[in-house]
Formats: structure tokens, sequence, C-alpha cells
């Protein structure tokens, strides 16, 4: 499948790749005539057949004196480059954005995160947060100026910003003293930095609504306190159950939209809704430590219908099982250190009280593969992850099972054997390619257990690997100061009905890209390490990331690129 893509560089700081002793392949050269392939340009052979990539940049903030003056986090669109290609890059200007927390005029202590919104071709990056605590003593005081956080933000960009109560106290407007957490709600907002006088600050200041102190009533349902007991139901016998954590989430997103409350030996809660939730489930989990209880998630529409005074989560009891069973490999030989992984999702199907209850667990075999788990009588997914294991090519193993019902244990549960994936890597001056790494990163959107795994060619430049069932990004990394480029091959399918896969791969000469990254004040930025990335799928719709390069800035801000001119697949 041919792919359209997009390089992607990364800017991180502090990072380092090592000596350069004992590098056994050389793209060096000291004329065209060196190059049996490309030509030379600098001190080593690139690519001459004019194929061009399409540059899209990301530059990571890096350990350095600049902090105050570039972001965390900045792309660049799409630049074209052939051959060898110049592309300096300039930061956007930042500015201080300070400001206060309160409720009810009390200091709040919370996290503030910020995340860049990011538009088309950019898009599919994920943004460096900016993450800043607040302060424990406001600075300047209680002066117009004054502020308890401070950071620094892309002038003219728009984030989207959590206010995150922390576990550090704060006054109450009608009660003693309590964590921020357990008295506030997060809040969720949008955030455009101005971009007028830079060298003024500019201001967020953050405000929690007084009334979220107010009891919920039959009229106000959200930006409130919502009291509430939880019991377990067992016929028509309730039973207080204290010692959970409660918390309100929203319906579309997930998001917590609530204080976390805590049941007390009467089973009673108190969490405080947001402003601007109108729509959330009651969602009330175990406390640490506590036995086997569901996760449940609760619609107030339904358990509350009619809104009564005193509002109750009537839960109904469970019953758990001791679940034992025994792990094997392909030749009946225990497998021990294996971690098993139970998930059941719909414990309360067909419920009437306005219910949805999963739970989940995770044992260890022991030195037999024997397992035993406390589970909740209920339909479970069930993964096998074995320990990597050089002599025992143990793959995952996914399986359903009902656990209750009669049913305290299954047959063995045999994992599977890995995939083979064996090949070579070669130069294009048809030399072999040793110590060379191979990397198999699989999708993990695909296949949740699938495993990356990493060989390094020999001194043929042979390598072999056991890779788990998935969809896999091939990844043949080269050491910078080789001179040669990385070289990817994407999506490849290692199946059972597939077999075992060889490949070889062949290093041609690359594309540098060079430059220097300096701020918008003109100043170079150093100690960054450059990641590239190719933005990879289908013609027209390219949405994900694959990364190809990987280099360093000096101490002046220089960094050279090495790109392969096309995917291990083209």
């Amino acid at each position: 499948m041919k792919m359209r893509w997009v390089l992607l560089l990364v800017a991180v700081a502090g990072c380092n790749f090592g000596s350069s002793e004992g590098l056994t392949i050389d793209n060096s050269c000291a004329s065209d005539s060196g190059c049996p392939s490309g030509i030379c340009d600098g001190d080593i052979c690139v690519d001459g057949s004019g194929a061009s990539v399409d540059l899209v940049i990301e530059v990571l903030r890096g350990s350095s004196d600049l902090v105050g003056v570039t972001p965390a986090s900045w792309a660049f669109g799409a630049n074209s480059a052939s051959g060898s290609s110049t592309l300096d890059l300039v930061l956007p200007a930042t500015r201080e954005v300070v400001g206060t927390v309160r409720w009810d005029g009390h200091r709040v202590p919370t996290t503030l995160r910020f995340v860049r919104r990011m538009a088309a071709p950019v898009a599919p990056l994920a943004p460096v947060a900016v993450e800043v605590d607040t302060l424990r003593d406001a600075a300047d005081g209680d002066s117009s100026e004054g502020y308890d956080f401070s950071t620094a933000l892309v002038t003219g960009e728009t984030y989207d910003v959590v206010v995150l109560p922390s576990s550090d106290m704060v006054m109450a407007p009608t009660q003693v003293t309590a964590p921020a957490i357990r008295s506030l709600p997060p809040i969720y907002m949008d955030f455009s930095v101005d971009e007028g006088d830079g060298s003024e600050p500019f201001r967020l200041d953050v405000v929690f609504p007084t009334e979220l102190a107010d009891d919920c009533s039959v009229v106000v349902a959200f930006g409130c306190t919502l009291k509430a007991t939880v019991v377990s139901v067992d016929d028509q016998l309730e039973v207080s159950v204290p010692g959970l954590q409660v918390r309100a989430i929203d319906k579309e997103t997930g998001r917590v939209v609530s204080s976390i409350g805590e049941t007390d030996a009467n089973g009673l809660f108190a969490i405080r809704i947001a402003e601007a939730a109108p729509n959330y489930l009651i969602r009330v989990t175990s406390s640490a430590g506590r036995a086997a209880f569901p996760a449940v998630s609760v619609d107030p529409d339904v358990a509350f219908v009619n809104n009564p005074i005193n509002k109750r989560i009537r839960i109904p009891s469970v019953d758990v099982t001791e679940y034992t069973g025994r792990v094997r490999d392909m030749n009946d030989s225990p497998v021990p250190g294996a971690t098993v992984r139970f998930l059941s999702t719909d414990l309360f199907g067909g419920n009437a009280l306005g219910l949805e209850g999963s739970f989940s667990a995770s044992v260890t075999t022991d030195n037999d593969g024997v397992f035993g788990a406390e589970l909740i009588s209920g339909f479970y997914s069930i993964t096998v992850t074995p320990p990597e294991d050089v002599e025992n090519t143990w793959g995952v193993l996914s399986v359903d099972s009902l656990v209750g019902e009669g049913v305290t244990g299954s047959d063995p549960l045999i994992v599977p054997s890995q995939i083979g994936l064996r090949g070579w890597v070669t130069t294009f001056r048809d030399e072999t390619a040793p110590g060379v790494t191979i990397l198999a990163r699989p999708r993990q959107n695909e296949y949740l257990g699938a495993r990356t795994q990493e060989a390094v060619s020999n001194d043929l430049g042979a390598f072999a690997m056991s890779v788990d069932v998935g969809l896999y990004d091939m990844q043949v990394k080269t050491h910078p100061e080789t001179g040669f480029a990385w070289l990817v091959e994407p999506e490849i399918v290692m199946s059972p009905e597939v077999g075992d896969l060889v490949r070889g791969y062949r290093l041609d000469p690359p594309i540098p890209v060079h430059g220097v990254l300096r701020t918008h004040g003109g100043e170079a930025v150093p100690n960054a390490l450059i990641r590239a990335y190719v933005l990879a799928g289908a013609e027209g719709a390219a949405d994900r990331l694959i990364q190809v390069a990987e280099a360093m800035s000096g101490d002046d801000g220089a960094y050279r690129l090495l790109i392969a001119p096309h995917l291990g697949d083209e």
C-alpha cells in the first residue's frame, strides 16, 4: 500500500546517544566515486533519486536557560525536502500567564494543566501538557498583581485547561479544612493567550462557585452538593456499605466532574457536582485492600426517580468465587510468573435500578503455573501475559469464561507459541549491516496484548526474534554517526495463518535535513533531541505517527536529521 508520509521532528532535552565507538557500518565518502548509489554531500552519500518528503516539525522544550522564552511544544506545518535540505526553525513567542485560584475568597491548592489545541496537518500529534501547581503562598500578596501560579504559554494560542484540586488542605466556606480533592470538583475550560504586550503577564483567575456548598434540590441537581447512601441489597435486606469511593463522571466523556467522596459507616457520602455538568453518572468503586466489590456506574435519573429527599443507591449483593486455574504452554509445561487479568463489564445486565457494574482483578502464577483469584460471579474476558523469556517463546492468550454458578475453575489455560520473524540487513553497497537494532512495535489499538520485541543484527547482518500475534511497525534503527537513516516498514501482520516471516532490509542513501533551531528572539536552542516521524495512512487520510529518525541539536542549535527516502514497503 502506498503511503503518504509527513515527517515530524520532536525536540527533547537531556538525552544522548552514547559513544560512537564500535560502529560497524559507515556511510562516509570523500567524493561521488565513493557512492555507488546517490551522491557525496559533505561527508556522507545522500539520496540522488529526487525523492521528496513533506516535513511537519514538532519541537519539545529542552533543558537550557531558555525555558521562559520557548514553548513546551510547538508544531510547524508542512515543508518539502529533497536531496540535502536546509530547514531553519524559529519558535513562536511565549507570554507569562499568572493567576489565582479561589473559593469564597480562600486559596485552593490545585494543579493546572494546559494542553494546546492542534489543527491540521499536525493534529495527530499529542502536544506536551504544561502543568503548574499553585504556590503555597501567593506571590505579591493580596494585591491586584498577586498570583498563585505562573507559567509560559504560546502567544495567540488556545488551550484546553483542567483545574484539578490537589490533596492539600483548603478552607471550606462553611466547614472545617479538608483536602481540596474531597471539597471541590475539577474545572474544565478553554483559554486563549492574548497577543497584546508580551512584556506584561496575562491573567487567568479561576473562581469556584460558592454555591457548590449548597445541597442539591429538586430544582438544582448540579453545581451543588449531592448526598446519598450506598446500600447492598439482598432480597429485601439492605446493608450500608462503608469505605467506598464515590465521584461523578460525565456521561459522554467519562471525565470526573465532582469532588471525591467516601462512604462512612452508614454508607453516606457527599460529593460536589461541577457547575457545568448537567449529564453525569455516579461512579462507585472499592477502596484498596477491601473485599471484592464491583465498580458501579449509577444513572441518577433512574436511581433517584422523583428526586427523593433521602437518596439511596441500591447495589445488588454479589457472590464471590475463589477461581483457580493453571497456565501451561504448548508442551504442557507450567508457565510461572504469568500475569492473569480478569475483566467483566456487565455484572448487572438488565437491572432496573439504573446500574452498570464491572469488576477487574489481576494475579500472577506461581512456580507451578497455578493461580487463584477472588472474583465476583459473572462472565469474564481473561488475558494471560507470560513473562519475557528468550528460551520459551510464550505468546499472549485471550479467552472468555463464566465464573460462579458452580464454575470455580478453568481447564488449563494454554498459551500459544509466538511467531518467528527473521531476516537480514544490508547497505546500498551490498555490505552486511551488523549492529543494527530491529524493533517490532505493535499497534496497541489493534492488539492490546502484543508486546514490543527487539533484536540486533549479527556480524552477517542477520536477526531473529519471536513476536506475539498482532499488527506491527518494523523499525530498523541505525546510530546517527553511521550516516545511515532508519528504515521503517509499517503494518506487518503476524498471525498463525500467515506463519513465520522472513524480511530483508536495505539501507539506502538518506535525505539529510539540517538547520538551526532558534527562539522567537533569535537565540539558538541547544541540547534538543530531534525525533522524526512519518504521518502514515491511506492516501489523503494520513493519521498515524511512525518514528523514523532522531538527532541531537548542538550548543549552537544546529541539527542534522537523516531520513530514508521511502518506507520499507515502497
